[in-house]
């Protein structure tokens, strides 16, 4: 599924790209959830790298598009950012917070597939897999590309990751049902690991029962 923020603050520019995104899908088929926010304050009250595509207005109130672009960008370096906007001469401005691309209103469908087209072959080719991970301090969004290895204790489950450690609670079947054994590897009972970890050693990958194809990937990554 494409999960899609629409930040603008007027309702009626909200409503149109709710309908050719519709449309889109209805002519072109797949799955989408829309989440629209009228303003860019609303979009980063509580903002998570969890949309694949967001369209920002530019001339806002409170939070214009690209000041909450910049703060996406703090976070979120993947999403793909089109502005719309009447501002058509500040929109040169994206290549700033490496925006995909923008759009002048009023948008019209033929224009608006050709971009959204764009933007989804930009989604399909930077597909990311996140993981929900419910801490005291709030919700953390974890790729599976940061993941080196997670360590199952008694009722928990431990992500350690680039950006550090975090404890959940989890069981290994569960584990084990939702990722693909290419990106992960059972090294014991009590140890999932990526396929970097994988790859270090031959010995590890005779142990574990991998194949040589095993390290041709590397959390999703090429060796």
């Amino acid at each position: 599924m494409v999960s899609i923020a629409i930040v603008d603050d007027d309702k009626e520019d909200i409503l149109t790209l709710e309908r050719h995104i519709a449309r889109y899908f209805a002519e072109k088929g797949g799955e989408y959830g829309i989440a629209s926010f009228y303003d860019g304050s609303e979009l980063m009250r509580d903002y998570a790298p969890k949309y694949d595509i967001v369209f920002l207005d530019i001339d806002m109130e409170k939070l214009n598009g690209m000041a909450a672009a910049k703060r996406i960008r703090d976070t979120d370096e993947h999403t793909a950012i089109v502005f719309v906007t009447r501002m058509a001469k500040y929109a040169i401005k994206g290549y700033e917070v490496s925006a995909l691309d923008f759009i002048v209103k009023p948008v019209e469908y033929g224009s608006f597939a050709l971009k959204f087209k764009r933007a989804l072959e930009y989604v399909a080719k930077n597909r990311r897999q996140l993981i929900e991970i419910k801490q005291a301090s709030g919700t953390v969004y974890i790729d599976m590309s940061e993941i080196k290895y997670v360590e199952i204790l008694k009722h928990y489950l431990i992500y350690h990751t680039e950006r550090g450690d975090f404890k959940v609670l989890g069981a290994l079947k569960w584990w084990r049902n939702s990722f693909p054994p290419i990106r992960f590897a059972c090294a014991t009972a009590a140890f999932w690991s990526t396929c970097a970890m994988c790859a270090a050693s031959a010995k590890a990958r005779r142990r574990w029962g991998m194949t040589s194809s095993w390290s041709a990937v590397i959390s999703g990554k090429n060796l």
